[in-house]
């Protein structure tokens, strides 16, 4: 979004509140409770009507690319033009050519060498016309694109890391792999906050012994990680750019919880709203943000994109509206009956396990315990007495329930419409916030969403 004044960005914020107020019963509860808190009941009739219908070509067009139908219901066409109108990012129409170099390769999936040959690329882009030759790294994990820019582009890189075992991890590839970079990109460790500035100038004179200007970058920072990454660059002088791929909105920092009934509360967030101009827009109405914009509402917004539904198929429609309502159904019969999920392995219900309502709940049964809420933790063999009468009841649900499996993937397919809006809502704040600090910022596409779904960077430049 270009702000050519202020009134633009009030309108634009404006409109996207109103928006995820009024759309909230699409994300503002976990998908588990789908049945228990009657969130299907809030589809509207006419939306339902229109969508039904609809061939399976037709509706992965109508979530991919907003395809309407001119005798569908105005709220429909509204919900989706308004989803158009706050959706502000950039379409990603730019994919590299070039490949990974092979030793490159080693250990890291197709995403992971999507994401850092594109990243790199950007971030020469940016450097090179600056004549700026070292690159810091706010959360450097394993150091996979500190060596990539080294390798590509001959730059000085700094790596930070709060985490030492990434970090001795990252100097032990770094003495296998590539020992011709040791001079050239060096691991710190650094628990970073929003005043870490003058630590790394300390940590990068005490590497690189030289004043140089710098770019400030982050692969996918997690949560606060990319809002202290913005302070850092603003009270950094040496620092000149600023690359920052966001991510994990939904692990922001809560200030306050306000406990509403046994399942609800309010939240509010330490860097969320971020720019006066948001915080103004909501102070000058009667929104409470902390009911509607809480973590499901960020979780929303780091979702896998519209993108992946792009010529799918009925199978896999099929598959995932299985899997999301048989485990409703779990969570209803658990709710109905008193009790809660406990895991006994790491992972719960396999997805493998889908072909089949009964064997889906066979296995859930093996990696759950119903535990009561309330009263002594049940044990093993009292568990292993009730896992035949849980089955029948389960199943007996399942068939009062089944008949939603074609609403519940139209559900996860408004939701998806909605994704995109929530991030650029939480982007466009960052970007505005970043301007009242006197900053020109703006959002540039990256990656390929449908392998790397957060996809967009935040760019900025000091005048």
């Amino acid at each position: 979004m270009a702000y050519v004044n202020k009134c633009i960005a009030d309108i634009y914020f404006l409109d996207a509140l109103n928006l995820f107020l009024d759309t909230q019963w699409l994300y503002n509860t976990p998908v588990t409770d789908l049945l228990t808190e009657r969130i299907l009941d809030s589809f509207p009739k006419e939306w339902l009507n229109a969508l039904q219908i609809l061939e399976n070509g037709e509706l992965n067009d109508f979530v991919v690319k907003k395809i309407t139908k001119p005798e569908w219901s105005k709220t429909l066409i509204t919900f989706v033009e308004k989803c158009r109108y706050i959706d502000q990012l950039p379409i990603i129409n730019t994919v590299l050519s070039t490949e990974l170099p092979k030793n490159f390769q080693i250990g890291l999936n197709c995403k992971k060498q999507h994401e850092i040959m594109h990243l790199a690329h950007l971030i020469h882009l940016q450097c090179a016309p600056q004549n700026i030759k070292i690159i810091i790294d706010l959360g450097t994990g394993l150091g996979y694109i500190c060596q990539l820019l080294y390798h590509l582009y001959g730059y000085k890189v700094l790596g930070l890391e709060k985490n030492q075992v990434n970090i001795n991890n990252a100097r032990k590839r770094q003495l296998k792999r590539y020992p011709d970079s040791l001079t050239h990109v060096k691991y710190n460790y650094c628990d970073l906050t929003c005043n870490s500035a003058k630590t790394i100038e300390t940590i990068l004179s005490n590497e690189f012994q030289e004043k140089s200007d710098v770019c400030l970058i982050g692969l996918h920072a997690c949560g606060d990680l990319s809002i202290y990454a913005s302070k850092i660059f603003c009270d950094m002088k040496a620092a000149r750019i600023f690359i920052m791929v966001p991510c994990c909105y939904h692990k922001l920092s809560i200030s306050k919880n306000i406990k509403i009934n046994e399942s609800t509360e309010k939240q509010y967030f330490n860097n969320f709203p971020l720019s006066n101009c948001l915080k103004t827009v909501i102070n000058n109405t009667d929104f409470d943000i902390g009911s509607f914009l809480r973590q499901p509402f960020l979780r929303l917004a780091c979702q896998e994109s519209a993108d992946r539904w792009n010529n799918m198929s009925i199978e896999t429609h099929n598959k995932h509206s299985f899997y999301v309502l048989a485990r409703a159904v779990l969570q209803l019969y658990a709710t109905k009956n008193g009790f809660s999920f406990k895991k006994r392995t790491q992972k719960g219900t396999r997805k493998s396990q889908c072909f089949d309502f009964k064997t889906y709940v066979r296995d859930a049964l093996s990696r759950y315990i119903l535990q009561p809420q309330k009263g002594e933790e049940l044990k093993e063999q009292d568990v292993q007495v009730n896992l035949d009468m849980h089955e029948k009841h389960i199943i007996e649900l399942w068939k009062i329930h089944c008949d939603k499996l074609k609403i519940v993937e139209m559900y996860t397919g408004l939701q998806l419409m909605l994704q995109a809006s929530a991030e650029s809502f939480i982007l466009q704040d960052r970007l505005c916030w970043m301007k009242e600090q006197g900053l020109k910022a703006k959002i540039i596409p990256v990656m390929n969403k449908y392998l790397s779904p957060r996809a967009y960077a935040i760019v900025s430049q000091k005048r």
